[in-house]
């Protein structure tokens, strides 16, 4: 039984796997398995992957379609390492990358999960910057989830398995958010988190064009994942834990966690986000809690919240229609001064032409 199970998703990356796979087998540490599911690719993914003889890869085909989750589903499913290592197809490890993460499992029994830093590759393998997390403790690592947004890395990551058991099966639907989820189920299962400091992946940023309907897709698939993502939280019933991870925004407001009002106390400290998608879910959490006289009652005696307070929380969401139509304002305001000049221009070249 290997200690280490590296569990890669992969779908069309047959110009990528093999620098992948290659960067595995150089590993100083030699005790893994790579269980590696092909998600139906449409191009020579699977040949690549079997060009490579080696004992420790497993190759696991789905019949369809799945998506990451699915994948990792799969590689762990057929898994048996003590940690297992999530890395994907297009990435590649330093040579050291298993040996260091497998120290700090050995030498520090109280933690669950391991990050590391990134080197950013393009495609032809050149390392083109880096990513550096930032060292915080659980409790910070909650609350920039909640309000800001993902801060964590997935290439990389290290699962003892015993961990990873208590969020398994991941759920396939999330796409743009897959890994973020990962990280608050962890979190919010007990899970200890180390950071590494060196970098021990090779993260691989396509530099390809993306088109401007690819990017609205994105987007508008990240907004939608959001509030599932966010109800994540409404699961937390330990009433420290939610004063450490918003004690700022408690300290603010006024407003302290009960157990018979979580819903409304989350969708208060929501309302202190930046983003969109999130404020929506917070207005929509207080709607479903402000919804009876007893409700009614227990917000006034507990927050001196009333219908005029939650009738004044529109405020904040008019800001925000108010600051895109004056984006979409100074956006028409400089297509006009283009156009002005544009037609100057134009005027004066015709002038010279006649003059000729």
């Amino acid at each position: 039984m290997p200690k280490i199970s590296v569990l890669c998703p992969s779908f069309n990356h047959e110009k990528y796997v093999g620098f992948f796979i290659e960067s595995l087998l150089k590993q100083s540490f030699k005790d893994f398995e790579l269980i590696i599911v092909d998600d139906f690719s449409s191009d020579k993914n699977v040949e690549c992957i079997k060009a490579f003889d080696d004992e420790r890869i497993k190759l696991i085909q789905h019949d369809f379609n799945k998506g990451i989750n699915a994948g990792l589903n799969t590689a762990f499913k057929h898994s048996s390492g003590e940690i297992s290592v999530f890395c994907a197809s297009d990435d590649m490890l330093e040579c050291d990358a298993l040996e260091k993460i497998n120290k700090v499992f050995e030498n520090k029994s109280d933690i669950s999960v391991v990050y590391s830093n990134l080197h950013i590759i393009d495609e032809n393998n050149k390392i083109t910057g880096s990513v550096k997390l930032k060292p915080r403790a659980e409790n910070e690592l909650l609350h920039d989830f909640f309000l800001k947004g993902n801060c964590l890395v997935s290439p990389g990551m290290a699962i003892r398995r015993n961990s990873f058991e208590k969020i398994y099966p991941l759920r396939y639907s999330f796409c743009n958010l897959q890994d973020a989820v990962i990280h608050i189920d962890l979190l919010l299962s007990g899970a200890k988190i180390y950071f590494l400091e060196q970098e021990l992946v090779k993260y691989r940023k396509a530099q390809s064009g993306i088109s401007t309907s690819d990017l609205d897709a994105s987007f508008a698939r990240e907004e939608l994942e959001i509030e599932l993502l966010m109800q994540s939280y409404l699961r937390l019933k330990d009433l420290n834990l939610l004063k450490q991870i918003f004690k700022d925004e408690i300290k603010e407001t006024k407003i302290e966690p009960y157990e018979d009002t979580l819903i409304f106390f989350l969708g208060m400290m929501a309302l202190r986000s930046d983003d969109r998608a999130r404020k929506y879910w917070a207005y929509h959490k207080i709607m479903e809690f402000y919804k009876d006289e007893q409700a009614a009652e227990i917000l006034r005696v507990r927050y001196n919240f009333t219908f005029k307070d939650f009738i004044a929380l529109l405020a904040l969401f008019q800001k925000d229609k108010v600051s895109k139509l004056y984006q979409k304002k100074n956006k028409y305001k400089k297509l006009f001064k283009a156009s002005l000049l544009l037609s100057f221009l134009l005027v004066i070249l015709i002038c010279v032409l006649l003059m000729r």
